[in-house]
């Protein structure tokens, strides 16, 4: 991984033996200070290289380049992006490449992290005989010159292209922050960001009520890779809407400043982070090694002193004692007085004048007196009782799944299982029959808003989403809503002190849901922008048409068109959603740091105290879907001419008619990414990253696939489906090596293991587990069922389901203009 300041290798070992461990301290120090650049390498890594800048091309990324060299004007960093210029890609000669590796991989400039279940002293003892020789070779290079922010009075900027969002930012940039990260630099820094969080909560609410001036909006402050400080005030206007969305943060910026911030907002935003800071410390103890890791790559990254949990806590609290709201206004006053701001607007078609026209906006705007705000006052929470808690119906243990299964007389049904594997930390989801099988195929599918966020943002009967955020400030929740194949989800995570109030919201969401238009809105006045920018690349093309042409085009996976998006209301959603989530089967999954009997006695009182659920199964119409016939399919995309994308498929069948043979297509499918590899990327060098895979369906029958696709330059792209459907042909006819299939076989085993050893697998692979016998055959069977495999297995799904003439394929070309 290439930051502005940073190259990252990491390696993530499945074992820390003798073996494993001298490997990879082999492998880093080769890199580190032993590449050899080869003139074949070199040529290779050009076009993979070159295909990661292709894939990485879009309106956004051109827009993300356009701003940072308009706030940074004059500065070197706009003209050093990580990816690198493609003419130098394409021409540069190995002797540039070895200059540059010597002058700055150097032992001097490094910093080796190790995290895990190891001894120090022996790690370090390794450590030492395998890096202690290496030495720079020549020169070294020369760091970057200081940045040269200079003061600049208010200017204006206009970036239009298809397929990005009308929005709009106000910027302050001053120079960078290099004082050495000490507690009273962070005390600082803690005070400004409380203020920003109260202004990002005024914008919140904003855009929450009665026709807003924005669809979003949000603050903020970053170091620009020791460049530059910037604070930034933006917003994402409705299309052709920006000046009122300009015109609104602007003047709520300057009433944040002029007028400053109350005790009680500052209280709120208080008791909302220390929350979070609490929970961080009772988890410390178990936090996930890759994360951990990360966590010192980003201090590296940032010169910033590690710090646990619970000296982060220490610190808040010594901090936020007495602070008062004049304080944190005075501070949050400062990050505004640095010149400006440079205004900043981006719209997907020409704006008529320009920045003449943009800065007349923002003058008038800013000419406009402003008032103090009023206080919003929190509601209490009305959801902490849902009437007579539920009786037991029926309990059994899932003993060789370390699981308890519940009934309740209401027939909600629970699961439970307890774990040690994250202290504090418990997941949850409630699980409504339904999700994708229920979606109507004769109307336009209301799950594209659904799944991002329209159920949530329509809060709940007897308070806006806002209020509910606002009474549940000290509480550590969430709240998501999901369509699976064949239910509807809401979900949380929370710790066990707050899980009483966890489970009132969910339940709240089920029995009480708002379905406000707040959030409908937001993303259905976007619906012209979300189809713009996926038509403005191949693979934004496949994710909007792939479900319906994968589905025989069965229009429960179609996205709508930008007209039927437009169109839509939350009244779609209610009509889908309503009846299931009131009577409807419930089966709720509780994972992490909890007892039985205690989620039992949380569960009684909300899910379980709710009407009696119907006993209902899915119609058996609804499991009913297909894989289309055997053809090629082209479609067109409207970004850069040398952008292209292929795709080939078989079909399979669904996971649970066979288990042992879906888990050979799975590891057929790691082979096949394997050869696509090592063909197309390796030899070849057409692409960045090939994919590939199996995806069998846990609901509907019959339904399938196997999958290979990449993103190449449109001349590439019959070359990669003949060379998918002779590796495909191998597979059938030529049983796989020991060696390969080991390849294959470590990884996906131990990818297995470490996913046991986490609470989100547990709580995905329990859904259905009551009701389905085969859910709990598969939690147990999986493991020792791929060790299993053989080479015989594979090549005899190969044959089975690897056939040239029900080969789906599709290409992506560019638009011809």
């Amino acid at each position: 991984m290439t930051t502005f300041q940073q190259t990252v290798y990491m390696l993530d070992l499945p074992e820390t033996d003798k073996e494993t461990v001298d490997t990879a301290l082999f492998l880093l120090r080769e890199v580190a200070g032993e590449a050899s650049f080869t003139p074949s390498a070199i040529e290779s890594e050009r076009g993979i290289v070159l295909s990661e800048e292709r894939t990485r091309a879009t309106p956004q990324l051109r827009n993300a380049e356009d701003e940072l060299g308009y706030l940074l004007k004059g500065d070197v960093l706009p003209t050093r992006l990580p990816i690198g210029s493609t003419d130098v890609l394409k021409t540069a000669p190995r002797e540039r490449f070895v200059k540059f590796y010597d002058a700055y991989y150097r032992p001097e400039r490094a910093t080796l992290i190790a995290v895990g279940d190891f001894d120090v002293d022996e790690m370090e003892a390794k450590i030492r005989s395998q890096f202690g020789t290496w030495k720079g070779r020549g020169k070294a290079g020369p760091e970057l010159p200081a940045a040269k922010i200079a003061s600049r009075a208010a200017e204006t900027h206009v970036f239009s292209e298809a397929g990005i969002p009308n929005r709009v930012a106000l910027s302050w940039v001053t120079a960078p922050d290099l004082r050495p990260d000490t507690s009273a630099v962070r005390s600082e820094k803690l005070v400004e960001q409380l203020g920003l969080q109260i202004l990002n909560r005024r914008l919140s609410r904003i855009a929450s009520g009665e026709n807003p001036p924005f669809i979003g909006a949000g603050t903020g402050r970053q170091d620009q890779a020791e460049r530059a400080e910037i604070t930034q005030v933006v917003a994402v206007a409705q299309p052709g809407k920006w000046q009122p969305a300009l015109a609104s943060i602007e003047q709520e910026q300057r009433r944040a400043v002029q007028f400053g911030f109350s005790q009680a907002e500052l209280d709120r935003e208080i008791a909302e982070i220390r929350a979070r800071l609490v929970a961080a410390v009772a988890g410390a103890a178990t936090r996930p090694t890759p994360a951990l890791a990360q966590a010192l790559v980003g201090n590296v990254d940032e010169d910033e002193v590690f710090t646990t949990p619970t000296d982060d806590l220490a610190l808040f609290d010594q901090v936020v004692k007495g602070l008062t709201a004049e304080k944190v206004s005075a501070a949050t006053r400062s990050l505004f007085t640095a010149g400006g701001p440079l205004v900043y607007l981006t719209s997907p078609t020409p704006v008529e004048g320009g920045e003449a026209t943009l800065l007349s906006a923002y003058q008038a705007s800013h000419s406009a007196a402003v008032a103090a705000g009023a206080v919003q006052q929190a509601q209490n929470w009305p959801y902490q009782s849902f009437g007579t808690p539920g009786a037991v119906a029926e309990r059994r243990e899932l003993a060789a799944l370390g699981a308890t299964a519940i009934r309740f007389a209401n027939g909600v049904r629970l699961t439970v299982k307890p774990t040690k594997f994250r202290t504090d930390e418990i997941l949850v989801s409630a699980r409504s029959l339904g999700g994708q099988a229920l979606v109507p195929a004769d109307r336009p599918s209301p799950v594209w808003a659904l799944s991002s966020g329209a159920f949530t943002l329509g809060g709940l009967g007897k308070m806006s989403f806002e209020d509910v955020q606002q009474a549940l400030t000290s509480k550590v929740y969430a709240a998501n809503f999901g369509v699976d194949e064949d239910a509807f989800v809401l979900s949380g995570k929370t710790r066990p002190e707050d899980l009483a109030t966890q489970l009132q919201l969910l339940t709240a969401f089920a029995a009480d849901p708002g379905f406000a238009p707040t959030g409908w809105e937001r993303l259905r006045a976007l619906s012209g922008t979300i189809h713009d920018q996926l038509a403005s690349t191949p693979g934004g093309v496949l994710g909007r048409d792939a479900g319906a042409l994968l589905h025989a085009g069965d229009r429960r996976w179609a996205m709508p068109t930008r007209e039927e998006m437009a169109a839509s209301t939350v009244a779609d959603a209610k009509a889908l959603l309503a009846g299931p989530l009131k009577t409807g089967p419930i089966e709720i999954v509780m994972v992490g740091d909890i007892s039985v009997d205690e989620a039992v006695r949380q569960v009684a009182a909300t899910f379980g105290a709710l009407p009696a659920r119907q006993d209902a199964a899915l119609p058996a119409a609804a499991l009913k879907t297909a894989f289309p016939a055997g053809t090629l399919v082209r479609e067109t995309h409207q970004g850069r001419a040398d952008q292209g994308l292929a795709m080939i498929a078989w079909p399979t069948t669904d996971f649970y008619a066979d288990m042992k043979q879906a888990r050979a297509l799975n590891l057929l499918g790691q082979v096949l990414q394997l050869r696509l590899i090592d063909e197309i990327r390796e030899k070849q060098g057409t692409t960045y990253s090939p994919n590939a895979g199996h995806s069998p369906s846990e609901t509907f029958k019959g339904y399938g696939y196997m999958a290979a696709q990449i993103e190449a330059p449109p001349e590439k792209l019959d070359g990669f489906l003949a060379d998918a459907a002779k590796i495909a042909a191998d597979l059938r006819d030529t049983p796989i090596g020991a060696d390969e299939l080991q390849r294959a076989k470590k990884p996906l085993v131990e990818n297995l293991m470490r996913q046991r050893l986490g609470n989100e697998w547990w709580l995905s692979q329990l859904a259905d587990v009551q009701t389905r016998p085969e859910v709990g055959a598969s939690i147990e069977q999986a493991q020792a069922q791929y060790e299993a495999l053989t080479a015989a297995d594979l090549q005899a799904v190969a044959r089975r389901y690897l056939v040239d003439a029900k080969a789906w394929k599709l290409e992506i070309l560019p638009e011809k203009k």
